[in-house]
This record gives C-alpha cells, structure tokens and sequence, in this order.
C-alpha cells in the first residue's frame, strides 16, 4: 500500500519499544495493544512519546501514549481518541477525517473491530470521502499546510487570518521537516549530525519532547552543563533522566557539579545505602522512588515502613514481594525457635536439627534475594 504511515517511539524504558525504531502502524497496534494489556495486569503504568510518519519522512501527529491507564486500546486508539474532540471549520475536519481513515486502514482487523474504535468514531471514519482525489490531496504536496499536531490544530482554530495562518502553517512545516531529519539521524545511529542538527535550532523553538531527545543526546555525550541550560537551568530534569537510564557512572559524574536530592538518593539506591537513602530529605517522589524506598526498608527489615511506601502506587509485584518477605520472615522465626527448642532437649535429635537448620538457611536466603 503506497502513503503508507510508521510510527517513531521515543526515548523511553519499555523493553518492547526501541527508541527511534519506526515500525508500521500495523506492528505498532500490536505491539502497543499487548503493552497496554502487561500492564494493565501487573498494575504498572508508563508513559512514550511518539511521532507518527508518512514514506517521506513528514511529520504528521505528535502525541504522548500512557500504560496501564485502560485510556487506550493501542497506539490509533489514542490517537482517534484524542482527535475526535478537537473542533476546527469544515476544510481541517475533512483533512482530519482523511488522515484518521488512512490511519485506520492500516490497523489490524482484530484490534479495529474488537474494541479499538467507539461506535462515534466508526461513524466519522465510515463517512470520509475515499475518492482518490481525496487520496491523492491529502499526501501531496498542499498536505505540508497540515501536521497533525496540537500546535498546529491550535493556530488552525483560532486564527481569523487564512493568510497568517498558512504563513504559520509553512514555518512549522520547515521546522517539522528539520525535527524529522534529526529523528532519522538518531535511528541510523548517527548522534554526532543529530546533535548539530538540534543545536542550530533556538531552544524556544523546540517541543518538549525534542529537548527531551536533544538532552538525552547531551547526556550521552557527557555534556551535563549544556543538558541542565537546555532544561532551563533545572539539574533535577536531567538527573531524573539520567536515573531512569540506570547508569551508576553517570549518575556519580552528574551528581557531582549538580548535587540534588533526587540524586542523592538514587546513587544510594543503586550502591545499596539503604539508611542513607530512606532518610534523604527533599527528594522528588514519583511511583519508581516509591517502590525503591519501599524496597530499600526491605533491605532494613522494616515491613511497616515498606508497606506505607508501597501504599502510595498501585504496584502489584511490589506489594507481593512484601507479602513473601513478611511470610517467610515469620516462617523464619518459627524455625529458629525450634532449632533452639531442640538444642536444650538432652536427647538432641540431630538429624531433625540439621534440617531445621537447612531450612532456616533456606529462608534466609529467600528473605535476602527479595
């Protein structure tokens, strides 16, 4: 099928995701659809960013997919989820409603019909003109006046000039196309273009997202200073990006010329201080701190303690670690109480010691692999 759409995933930490890997719009259903599933089961919630592509590398939509929320079915899912409200005069709804059929074309059978699309967007899709002017305008060159994203719906719904608004349309355009050119650059592994790329564009010009990518680039480069001014001076940003990269090395090295809280106790967390890290002050709670303080009173034999931290997140492994540490603790104790109940008989049964010692260790062990 010609014109056919990719989807770009971001930096991100889902072992299923491979950063700047474009895959088609159909292996992106799937895979996101099976993410969204994992987690839904296991209670854990994550978040990527996201691009979607056509063949020429033109930016269409920009967005931001969350796990575990139950918000979507697969990546399209939000995406028609998200478009379906935005408002805009008749000729933007009906490029909208071309790119959401085109997109549509390319999802799965089994994930469209099954869940994937509401009975109202089924009805804004099935009502699209298919003819192949239609087609054939929607990826030409006039489609450049139209990126799917939320700056642009936003410039399109309230600009009362055509003039102006074209004008502005043209200008992201150009810089969409430079955005993609670096996106090509990272997925081909040439980081050294995609870093002189990112640093000819003025920082006030760049998403999110894009200083995300651009600080991820300046973090392997090592460039911590330039990463904590393109952050707007906010070392705590990077940190949390360099944590979530679990490099101990560059944790130490940023942690240095940029102390803050939150690495402070990451560094503990990842050399097994576990005093040092439950008692840091001012550090940044998010759902992973949580788990790794909840995890390091663990380590400390605090269960009460670990149970308020996991109280915060919904995290099912986390709460059935504790559940098996608290269990096989009492069970521990148990044991060492016969032990030592057999040691004051005067007819020791030394067979029956020897296992109750086995088992203790045992136990032990199970209590420290937790």
């Amino acid at each position: 099928m010609e014109n056919m759409l990719s989807v770009l995933f971001m930096q991100n930490q889902i072992d299923q995701l491979k950063a700047f890997h474009k895959m088609p719009v159909g292996e992106a259903c799937e895979v996101t659809s099976q993410i969204e599933k994992e987690y839904q089961e296991k209670q854990k919630k994550a978040k990527v960013d996201f691009v979607v592509l056509d063949n020429d590398g033109v930016e269409f939509y920009r967005g931001a997919l969350s796990f575990g929320s139950g918000a979507a079915s697969h990546v399209v899912d939000h995406i028609c989820k998200t478009l379906i409200g935005v408002k805009m005069n008749d000729q933007q709804e009906e490029r909208k409603r071309i790119f959401l059929e085109r997109l549509n074309e390319q999802v799965p059978d089994h994930l469209r019909h099954s869940g994937g699309l509401s009975t109202s967007r089924e009805h804004l899709l099935t009502n699209v003109s298919s003819s192949n002017h239609h087609r054939k305008w929607m990826y030409g060159g006039v489609l450049a006046l139209l990126i799917l994203s939320a700056t642009c719906f936003s410039t399109v719904a309230t600009s009362h000039n055509r003039a102006e608004t074209i004008q502005d349309l043209q200008k992201q355009v150009k810089f969409e196309q430079q955005i993609t050119s670096v996106y090509e650059d990272a997925l081909l592994g040439d980081q050294e273009d995609a870093l002189q790329k990112l640093s000819s564009i003025p920082k006030e010009n760049l998403t999110k997202e894009q200083k995300g990518v651009y600080t991820s680039f300046l973090i392997d480069q090592k460039n911590y200073k330039k990463a904590v001014e393109l952050q707007d001076n906010h070392p705590q940003v990077v940190e949390n990006m360099i944590a979530q990269k679990e490099d101990i090395g560059a944790l130490k090295a940023f942690q240095q010329p940029f102390p803050t809280p939150n690495g402070a106790f990451d560094l503990a967390y990842h050399e097994q201080r576990w005093e040092e890290m439950v008692k840091q002050p001012g550090v940044e709670m998010t759902d992973k701190r949580y788990e790794m303080k909840a995890y390091g009173y663990l380590k400390l034999d605090k269960v009460k303690e670990a149970k308020e931290e996991a109280a915060h997140i919904k995290n099912q492994e986390l709460n059935q670690k504790i559940e098996t540490y608290e269990q096989t603790k009492k069970e521990l104790e148990e044991t060492k109480k016969q032990v030592e109940e057999e040691n004051k008989k005067d007819q020791k049964d030394e067979k029956k010691i020897k296992s109750l010692a086995d088992q203790q260790k045992k136990q032990e062990e199970v209590m420290k692999n937790i």
